[in-house]
């Protein structure tokens, strides 16, 4: 738990306020010592749930993409039936936080691994992102990147799907380095394309409790902490300028990985490049996103893109 304190407490977030905001309660309880208790489906069955599943798509004699059903043993030694194209599905869901939660879904970290070993799977043809996450932690999001274009740079193409729900922030990061972004209803919300930081000081509560605080440095460390011994005073200029440099950063990333697909000035006007959020019309006129689609809609995109990426070899 003390790991997970941390990173609720510090660390740099590409997420939408009200998320980062929902865990200040797990937050204060973990402080006070009343944090709820995990009870139920164990976190074995909840992990193994959350792991790659491999897809087969079927094609009729023509090449035409007909239909699609869940491959026998996904990622196993054998891997199941290959009759047909491999699509290796991923969920990238819920808060985004670097390492494996102790009380939730896996981490950043491991979903850059599953990428990197699907770009090294002979087996699987391309890679089905199902989305809906409001971001999270900057640290591991380039890693996730990192992973989509080792995979496109395998032959591999890399497919997102907004699952009905979200993909803001660290999760657009990472959605807009695959090859096409699908939404399968207006209501689903994009952007949030942003870097915020949030930390709460709890020096004054464990004060109250009896508790001194002591800090030495040694003297060759006079800068060290120096930026948030500012800000603990009022004086935020050294954090807003490290969230300022990794944001540019982010837009950077984006603006390349969307390319001639982003209308930049609509990117401008709309408030998106700044942070705002919008349904998926929205996000479709400035082109943040490719298509409305489903699951199905989702496999065929895989399967046409590495048709046509087999026909220009």
């Amino acid at each position: 738990m003390l790991g997970l304190v941390s990173r609720l407490s510090s660390s740099p977030w590409a997420i939408s306020l009200e998320h980062a905001q929902s865990y200040m309660p797990l937050l204060a309880g973990l402080l006070t010592g009343n944090a709820p208790m995990i009870t139920g489906q164990s976190m074995a069955d909840l992990r193994a749930e959350a792991a790659p599943k491999d897809y087969v798509a079927t094609l009729a004699a023509s090449g035409r993409f007909v239909t699609y059903g869940a491959r026998a043993a996904a990622g196993g030694a054998t891997g199941g039936a290959t009759d047909g194209i491999v699509v290796r599905v991923m969920s990238v869901a819920g808060p985004l936080m670097k390492a494996d939660q102790e009380c939730g879904p896996r981490g950043l970290m491991s979903l850059a691994n599953d990428l990197q070993r699907a770009s090294r799977d002979q087996e699987i043809s391309a890679v089905l992102l199902r989305m809906d996450t409001p971001g999270g932690q900057v640290f591991g999001t380039q890693s996730v990147v990192d992973g989509v274009k080792a995979c496109q740079a395998a032959g591999k193409p890399v497919v997102a799907l907004i699952e009905d729900g979200l993909m803001c922030s660290a999760g657009y990061w990472i959605g807009s380095a695959t090859d096409t972004i699908i939404a399968t209803h207006e209501t689903c919300t994009i952007g949030s394309i942003g870097v915020m930081a949030s930390w709460m000081d709890a020096q004054p509560y464990f004060e109250k409790m009896g508790v001194k605080f002591h800090e030495v440095y040694a003297e060759q460390s006079s800068q060290k902490n120096a930026d948030f011994a500012a800000a603990a005073l009022g004086d935020y200029k050294a954090v807003k300028a490290n969230l300022t440099a990794i944001a540019g950063t982010f837009l950077g990333d984006v603006r390349a990985n969307r390319g001639s697909r982003l209308n930049e000035k609509l990117f401008e006007k709309s408030g998106a490049s700044a942070g705002k959020t919008g349904f998926a019309s929205w996000a479709g006129d400035i082109g943040l996103i490719d298509a409305m689609g489903s699951f199905q809609d989702a496999i065929g995109e895989c399967v046409r893109l590495v048709q046509a990426g087999s026909k220009g070899a």
